[in-house]
C-alpha cells in the first residue's frame, strides 16, 4: 500500500507514536475518551476501505479463521487501553504517559513466565528493575497530586497491549501488514460503540465539542496514527530486524518530551529526565537480551 523503505517506515511510526500522545492530550477537554476513539477508528476504517475493497481485504478480515483473533487484538490493543490512556491524559502529562509505557516490557516478562513458562534471565530482571526504578521516580515526583491518578491509570492498562500481541501472533503469517493495521481500527469499532453506549446510559450524553481543535486532533489520530503509523509499524517489523525496530521505537518518549515542552504541555525537570533515562535504559537492557537470543 505504501512503497517505502523499512527504515523510513519505522522512523515515521516513531514520530507518529510520539506525537499522538501529545495530540490526544489536546483533545481531552473537547471529547469523552471512548467517543473520541470511536470516531477516530471509524475514520481510520474509511481510510483503509479503498485498499480493502481493491484487494478483497474485507473478506479475509471477516473469515472464520481470522476475525476472532482480530477482534481480541483490537479490543486489547486499541479499544480498551487507548480509551483508558486518554482518560489518564486528563490528569497526567504526555511525557509521563510515554515514559510509563516502557513498563509494558515488565508485563511481557511476567505474562511470559506465567503463561508460557519462560523464566527471565538475570539481565532481563535487571532491566526490569531499572524500568521499575524509573517509574517509581515519576510516581514519587507526582506525590499525592491528581497526576498520580493519571500515572496509575496508564500503568494499569499496559498489560492489555501484551494480550493484544499474543492474539496478533495467532494471525496468519502471510497476512499483509496493512490488513493487521486495518484490523486494529476496524474491530475496535463495535467494542467502542458498546462502551460509548454503556457510558451514555450511565453518565448521560458524552462530551463532544466540535471545533478546529477537536477535528484537527481526530484527523491526526485517524490518518497519521491509526492509518499511516500502524501500517508503517507493521511494515517495518515484517521487513527489518525486529531488534533494530524495537530499539528505535523505544526511544519515542524523548520525542514526546520535546514536543510537550515545545507546545507548553510540560516542563523540563530533573525527575522527568531521570525517570525517562532509567525507563528507556531498562527497556534497552531487556530488549537487547531478547535480540541476542534471536540471533
Amino acid at each position: 500500500m505504501f512503497n517505502v523503505a523499512p527504515v523510513f517506515a519505522i522512523w515515521l511510526a516513531w514520530f507518529f507514536t510520539a506525537a499522538n500522545v501529545v495530540v490526544t492530550k489536546f483533545a481531552t477537554p473537547y471529547a469523552a475518551s471512548a467517543l473520541f476513539m470511536l470516531v477516530s477508528c471509524t475514520a481510520a476504517a474509511l481510510c483503509f476501505s479503498p485498499y480493502l475493497i481493491k484487494n478483497n481485504g474485507w473478506k479475509l478480515l471477516f473469515s472464520r479463521r481470522v476475525w476472532p483473533q482480530c477482534l481480541l487484538m483490537a479490543t486489547f490493543g486499541t479499544a480498551l487501553p487507548m480509551t483508558i490512556f486518554m482518560i489518564a491524559l486528563n490528569y497526567t502529562t504526555p511525557t509521563n504517559a510515554a515514559i510509563l509505557n516502557q513498563f509494558e516490557i515488565v508485563y511481557s516478562l511476567i505474562l511470559a513466565y506465567f503463561l508460557l513458562g519462560e523464566k527471565p534471565t538475570f539481565k532481563q530482571i535487571l532491566g526490569s528493575a531499572v524500568i521499575v526504578l524509573g517509574v517509581a521516580v515519576l510516581l514519587w515526583q507526582a506525590g499525592m497530586s491528581v497526576q498520580l491518578k493519571g500515572d496509575l491509570l496508564v500503568l494499569g492498562c499496559l498489560w492489555m497491549f501484551q494480550l493484544s500481541h499474543i492474539f496478533a501472533k495467532k494471525l496468519p503469517a502471510d497476512m499483509p501488514p496493512v490488513l493487521i493495521a486495518a484490523a486494529r481500527a476496524i474491530f475496535a469499532i463495535p467494542v467502542l460503540a458498546v462502551l460509548t453506549g454503556a457510558l451514555w446510559v450511565i453518565q448521560g450524553p458524552q462530551l463532544f465539542v466540535p471545533g478546529p481543535v477537536l477535528w484537527g486532533t481526530l484527523a491526526f489520530s485517524a490518518l497519521c496514527n491509526y492509518f499511516i503509523g500502524n501500517t508503517f509499524w507493521y511494515t517495518a517489523i515484517r521487513n527489518m530486524d525486529l531488534g533494530k525496530a524495537t530499539a528505535i521505537i523505544l526511544s519515542y518518549p524523548v520525542c514526546t518530551f520535546l514536543l510537550s515542552v515545545l507546545l507548553k504541555q510540560d516542563t523540563i525537570n530533573f525527575y522527568k529526565v531521570l525517570g525517562m533515562v532509567l525507563a528507556i535504559g531498562g527497556a534497552y537492557i531487556v530488549t537487547g537480551i531478547i535480540k541476542g537470543e534471536r540471533k
